[in-house]
């Protein structure tokens, strides 16, 4: 595959990234190479690293369902995915949770330069509350797809991403504490509506697995057959 016409940041990833490779090659086959004229087509830097975010998530479903659809139009509405499975439809909508936009840039530039080796922190700590700021960026997803869940009985999963976050050692275990939806101190127990109508959140930790975090509490979750599959991640 040829990666010439395409961003340099893009084009860089897929060149030191085999498994980024992989999603884009399996994808494009499946979905008629949209995934690569988008690269091509996209400009603006971060906007690419969430299209390979949303590729990391899509080739994970496809290896679990055998109906995944990308960007279909439900109602004026386009999630990131939709899965059909089990009498049941499942959006997925991916969000890709980056630090402060200059920080992100700078740390863009280096990489084009071949100047960035990771975060140069010697130590590394992890905080709720400097993930709590991040949350609204994914609650405001349910916000969007109220009207399907509670109306048209569309499932919702959030599909997040921090492994731009590398001043917090975010791991997966991290993840599932911060956000619990029935634990007593979680940082969703602020939004109601998001904890009644969201099936489940998958997240990518900085270390560690792609973790599941069921809503139990959810008036809108998964069934047992779903809930079975999705837990295979």
């Amino acid at each position: 595959m040829q990666y010439g016409t395409m961003n340099k940041i893009a084009e860089k990833i897929l060149k030191n990234k085999s498994d980024y490779r992989r999603n884009l090659e399996f994808l494009d086959s499946k979905y008629n190479g949209i995934f690569s004229r988008k690269l091509i087509k996209e400009k603006n830097e971060i906007n690419i690293l969430s299209l390979f975010s949303e590729m990391e998530f899509g080739y994970v479903l496809n290896q679990l369902f055998s109906e995944v659809i990308y960007e279909p139009k439900i109602n004026r509405k386009t999630p990131d995915w939709l899965v059909k499975s089990e009498n049941q439809n499942i959006i997925f909508e991916v969000k890709k949770i980056n630090p402060i936009e200059k920080e992100l840039n700078n740390k863009i530039e280096s990489f084009k330069k071949d100047e960035y080796f990771g975060n140069p922190q010697t130590s590394f700590i992890t905080s709720i509350n400097n993930f709590t700021p991040q949350i609204s960026k994914i609650t405001n997803k349910e916000e969007t797809y109220r009207d399907l869940i509670k109306i048209n009985n569309y499932k919702l999963i959030i599909c997040i991403d921090v492994i731009n976050l590398q001043k917090d050692f975010i791991t997966d275990n991290d993840l599932k504490e911060y956000l619990d939806f029935e634990g007593k101190y979680s940082i969703l127990n602020n939004y109601p509506e998001f904890c009644e109508n969201v099936a489940g959140i998958i997240g990518k930790p900085i270390f560690g697995n792609l973790v599941f975090i069921e809503n139990k509490i959810s008036k809108f979750n998964l069934n047992n057959s779903n809930l079975n599959i999705i837990q295979n991640i």
